[in-house]
């Protein structure tokens, strides 16, 4: 069972496992999002552009970053709902052989307004390169259950 929304530490640092970015990570993207971006999906076009190379759709490397958050399980049956992403900024670009991973915090918990046995929790989120680097961040909300009485 994941954590209670009492059981959330203001500050507590959290760390994913990472995983290693594949081409067919961005393949399985452009085709199921439509977006077939040169800077996604043409190594010769890319071998000119600042970036020399081919790199992750911004919103591949924010969808990664949930399922990394995910697989620690921590929400595992007491999250509700993601409620949003907000400030969201790509920072540096992740590459074919990246292998990230995700560092997040809780900044703010509050009780529900409108549900008395539930909170909302937010959590500022990095997603990090094999170098450390932010490659991505921003704050992610989430309704959380209530220590069942």
């Amino acid at each position: 069972m994941g954590l209670w929304f009492e059981d959330f530490e203001m500050g507590k640092e959290r760390f994913s496992p990472g995983r290693t970015i594949t081409e067919s990570d961005l393949t399985g993207f452009s085709g199921l999002t439509g977006d077939y971006s040169q800077v996604h999906t043409d190594e010769e076009f890319c071998k000119k552009t600042e970036f020399g190379t081919r790199i992750a759709h911004g919103l591949l490397g924010l969808s990664i970053a949930q399922g990394l958050m995910w697989r620690t399980n921590y929400t595992q049956g007491t999250g509700v709902a993601s409620l949003g992403w907000d400030k969201w900024s790509f920072k540096l670009p992740i590459k074919i052989g990246d292998t990230v991973r995700v560092r997040w915090k809780l900044t703010q918990k509050r009780e529900s307004a409108s549900k008395p046995n539930m909170g909302i929790i937010t959590e500022f989120v990095e997603l990090l390169n094999q170098r450390g680097e932010t490659t991505q961040s921003g704050e992610h909300i989430t309704l959380i259950r209530k220590r069942p009485k």
